[in-house]
């Protein structure tokens, strides 16, 4: 079996088995966990082989990237429930779990990759995965928010997932400020400037006050009302970076054009 249909394998089992476990949650039964398990083990199986065919941490592409970050989900649903006591919640990690790794089944396993000059650097690693693990924070939030306006008649369970949003968010704020904190010293490694206003960077430092106005919106009563709106442009300044300003040609930014 090559090792592009050993990837490809493994990442199509990862996606169901996090997609069963999505709906066994949805249906009540216990057993969801152990299959989140598997399909994690599954995806970790996967990591390992783009990491040894790379010969580096496999976060240079958009494929490594979707890996990595179904990756995170799993482990980041243990800080919500530790923390929060937010058990029920596990079936939206195990959805976006499963709909990244659906993702990455659809694009080109470029499991060759090597990083260029400007990537080797001590700063690569921290500052990729504190963004995965924000970024699969922030976008479950954004599910909990969804279903929170699908269940505007039943204040109880409107509150429980406005909560459950904001406490998300609030967790996942810090690995962002360090993922553009760290971007910025990279930079002035990499090229002897902390901020260049590449569109990457400057999507990135939208993404992030957006979440700011959230987070400030939450903690005045006044401003409460417009938290549900300074969550949705964050996200979607989120999207737009992670996404668009990678994928798009007119939008692509120059220096992180490794990122395509």
């Amino acid at each position: 079996m090559t090792l592009e249909l050993t990837t490809r394998t493994l990442s199509i089992a990862a996606a169901v088995g996090y997609g069963v476990s999505w709906i066994l949650s949805l249906r009540g039964r216990r057993g969801w966990t152990y299959v989140m398990g598997l399909a994690w083990v599954l995806n970790l199986m996967l990591f390992a082989a783009n990491w040894v065919a790379a010969g580096a941490p496999p976060f240079g592409n958009m494929y490594h990237v979707h890996v990595v970050l179904a990756l995170c989900v799993p482990l980041l649903y243990a800080i919500p429930v530790r923390r929060e006591g937010m058990d029920w919640a596990g079936g939206y990690f195990a959805f976006f779990a499963a709909l990244v790794m659906v993702g990455a089944c659809f694009m080109d396993h470029h499991v060759h990759w090597r990083r260029m000059p400007a990537l080797q650097s001590p700063w690569f690693v921290p500052h990729v995965f504190t963004y995965m693990i924000s970024y699969g924070l922030m976008a479950v939030a954004f599910v909990m928010t969804v279903v929170k306006w699908c269940r505007r008649k039943d204040s109880t369970m409107h509150l429980r997932y406005e909560q459950a949003a904001s406490q998300i968010i609030r967790i996942g704020f810090p690995f962002m400020t360090f993922g553009l904190f760290s971007g910025a010293l990279w930079a002035e490694e990499a090229w002897g400037v902390y901020w260049s206003w590449d569109p990457k960077e400057t999507w990135s430092l939208i993404t992030w006050c957006g979440y700011l106005a959230f987070l400030h919106c939450r903690c005045d009563k006044r401003l409460r009302p417009w938290a549900d709106a300074a969550q949705l442009v964050g996200f979607l300044a989120l999207l737009w970076t992670f996404f668009l300003v990678n994928l798009m040609p007119r939008l692509s930014s120059v220096l992180h054009s490794y990122a395509t």
